[in-house]
């Protein structure tokens, strides 16, 4: 039997006895939230699990070859994500959590700002976590394809069948789970620096300074700031959170857990470039890593990101589900069928537009400029206490009419700069709006 083979049926009844114990004697509210009883454990592995996703490992090696260390900054954008989502834990949403039952972002703007506001987040996160499910769904066909050497339609049902199955059982709770057991997967990819000789040298480092890619090392750090805030998958997992301190050591355990394995990643990317290897720089660790390592590190790198794209894919699922589904206002019963419902839905449509992605690339970012609305709205909202809705309304609307300009006349590209385009313009139109309804009142209009 082909190891690699042997490594994912283990990995897959590993994941069916998670599935079987996460949904024994659970209440209603564990499949919704694990009751907001998250542990710091819990919070670091499942965060973990669900920002960093199969694709980063690819596209991180290509960036990393590409533009050097200046990759580097996306770190800094994750950990500056983390601390202010700690603090807007601690100083705004540990109070409402007790007092509602808040799933997503757009449950915390619709206290605050009203329904409107709420519906505007809940459009953009939904279209968000579509494509996001849709491009995980498209990578985790191929890998599953390769993998058993199987037709694509078969490994798309295999690959969306298994997620549908532990999420309608196990619901947010089994998502906790399998994402500890998933993190873990991903552990054996710091060993693969082992294997590639180092080519470092001082003479060689304005190769990887090159003062010319500082833009996208910056467009990059923001990017990556503005979508961490807003994923609503981190969200969830922040409203399920037993406590500050949990949460704390939950954000803070994940970042060094993403620095490690994506740390390695860059690595791979940058020593690539000092090496002066010649290769298609998007097939860099499909066919440059994976292709050289030993068959059984090999092989059983290709099921870690199998499990990476299944911890980010059943977050996404699960998220999109209870959006839809409304379960903030719902009673417990009527919100788990319906978030069932529209979890399966969303990965069934998902799935078949799986099969019409054009652009793998420029879809990616495309989905960063979206979540970066959401992500600046957010910081806004925080930074400025006293908000009206008619401000955050105009710069959501705003931004979200720029962003759909931007594809249609392509000023949003696969420079991450231009994926901030809508966000900059739509916080443009609310300064506006501000200044505006102060001199309003100032004139007593």
């Amino acid at each position: 039997m082909n190891i690699a083979i042997l490594y994912l049926i283990i990995y897959l009844i590993v994941l069916a006895i998670i599935t079987w114990r996460s949904s024994r004697g659970r209440n209603s509210s564990d499949y919704l939230n694990s009751s907001k009883k998250l542990t710091g454990w819990e919070s670091s592995w499942t965060t973990f699990a669900s920002v960093l996703t199969g694709y980063n490992f690819v596209i991180g090696t290509t960036f990393a070859y590409l533009y050097g260390f200046w990759y580097l900054l996306a770190f800094l954008g994750a950990g500056g994500a983390f601390i202010v989502l700690y603090f807007m834990f601690k100083k705004r949403f540990s109070g409402l959590q007790k007092d509602f039952n808040l799933f997503s972002i757009g449950d915390y703007f619709g206290l605050q700002y009203g329904n409107f506001s709420k519906k505007l987040i809940n459009v953009v996160l939904c279209a968000s976590l579509i494509l996001f499910l849709i491009l995980q769904i498209f990578v985790n066909t191929q890998l599953f394809s390769i993998l058993l050497g199987i037709n694509k339609t078969l490994a798309l049902l295999l690959t969306t069948g298994i997620v549908c199955a532990y999420l309608w059982l196990g619901g947010f709770k089994a998502s906790i789970k399998t994402d500890i057991f998933q993190g873990l997967l991903m552990l054996p990819i710091i060993l693969i620096v082992f294997f590639f000789p180092p080519h470092f040298s001082v003479d060689k480092l304005p190769m990887a300074l090159d003062l010319s890619q500082l833009g996208f090392g910056i467009g990059l750090m923001l990017a990556q700031f503005l979508t961490l805030l807003a994923q609503a998958e981190s969200f969830q997992r922040i409203f399920a959170a037993r406590d500050s301190i949990a949460l704390k050591k939950g954000l803070i355990s994940a970042f060094v857990l993403i620095v490690l394995i994506a740390g390695a990643i860059a690595y791979l990317g940058i020593n690539f470039k000092f090496a002066g290897v010649q290769m298609d720089p998007s097939s860099l660790f499909t066919v440059g890593v994976i292709g050289a390592l030993p068959q059984w590190l090999g092989s059983l790198l290709l099921v870690s990101l199998i499990a990476a794209f299944m911890g980010t894919m059943d977050s996404s699922a699960f998220a999109l589900g209870v959006l839809l589904a409304g379960a903030s206002n719902k009673p417990e019963k009527i919100a788990v069928r319906k978030t069932r419902y529209f979890m399966v839905g969303g990965i069934i449509v998902s799935a078949l537009a799986s099969f019409y992605l054009f652009s793998f690339l420029s879809s990616v970012f495309a989905l960063i400029s979206l979540i970066s609305i959401i992500g600046t709205g957010l910081l806004i909202s925080f930074i400025i206490k006293k908000l009206r809705p008619f401000e955050i309304n105009t710069f959501l609307i705003v931004g979200i009419i720029s962003f759909i300009v931007g594809l249609i006349y392509k000023f949003v590209t696969d420079n991450p700069l231009t994926t901030l385009i809508p966000s900059g313009i739509g916080l443009i139109a609310f300064l506006i709006a501000r200044i505006y309804k102060r001199k309003e009142k100032n004139y007593g209009l």
